[in-house]
C-alpha cells in the first residue's frame, strides 16, 4: 500500500464531494418548496382579504431573498413589482382591473426567470396607472394624488 498513497483517498474524496452536491441540491430544492408551500396556504389569504396584498408580497419577498437559490433572480424583481402594484391598489391609485392585469402577467410568468416578464408587469403597471390618471382627469372636480 505504501507505494499507491493516493489510491484510497482519491475514491474517497470523489465521494465526498459528490456526497456534498448531493447535499446542496436537497437544500436547494428543499429551499424553493417551503417557499411554494408558503405561497399555496397564503395566497387564498389574500386573495379573501384576510391579508393585505402588499403583506403578502412583502412576506413571498422576504422567503425568496431568504432562499439562495432564488434570491438573485429576476422573481426578486418581479414581486417587488407586485408590492409597488399591491400599494397602488390598497391606496386607491390603481384600480381592481389595474392591479388584476399586472397581477396576471406576473402569474403567467413567474416560474420564468428572464427580463422579459418583468418588463411586461411594469409596462402593465404604468399602463393601468396612467389609464387611471386618464380617467380621473376626463372627471370633471377629480384630483391627482
Amino acid at each position: 500500500m505504501d507505494h499507491f498513497p493516493g489510491m484510497l483517498t482519491r475514491p474517497a474524496t470523489a465521494m465526498v464531494v459528490l456526497l456534498l452536491c448531493g447535499c446542496a441540491i436537497f437544500s436547494e430544492t428543499y429551499g424553493i418548496q417551503e417557499v411554494d408551500n408558503w405561497v399555496k396556504s397564503n395566497e387564498p389569504l389574500a386573495e379573501s382579504g384576510k391579508m393585505k396584498w402588499s403583506d403578502f408580497y412583502a412576506r413571498y419577498l422576504e422567503k425568496v431573498s431568504a432562499t439562495p437559490v432564488i434570491s438573485q433572480s429576476p422573481v426578486v424583481e418581479r414581486l417587488g413589482i407586485m408590492i409597488t402594484a399591491s400599494l397602488f391598489y390598497e391606496q386607491g391609485r390603481l384600480d381592481k382591473a389595474g392591479f388584476d392585469s399586472v397581477q396576471r402577467i406576473v402569474r403567467t410568468y413567474q416560474t420564468i426567470d428572464d427580463a422579459a416578464a418583468n418588463m411586461l408587469a411594469r409596462t402593465a403597471l404604468v399602463r393601468a396607472l396612467e389609464q387611471r390618471d386618464r380617467a380621473a382627469a376626463a372627471r370633471p372636480g377629480t384630483s391627482f394624488r
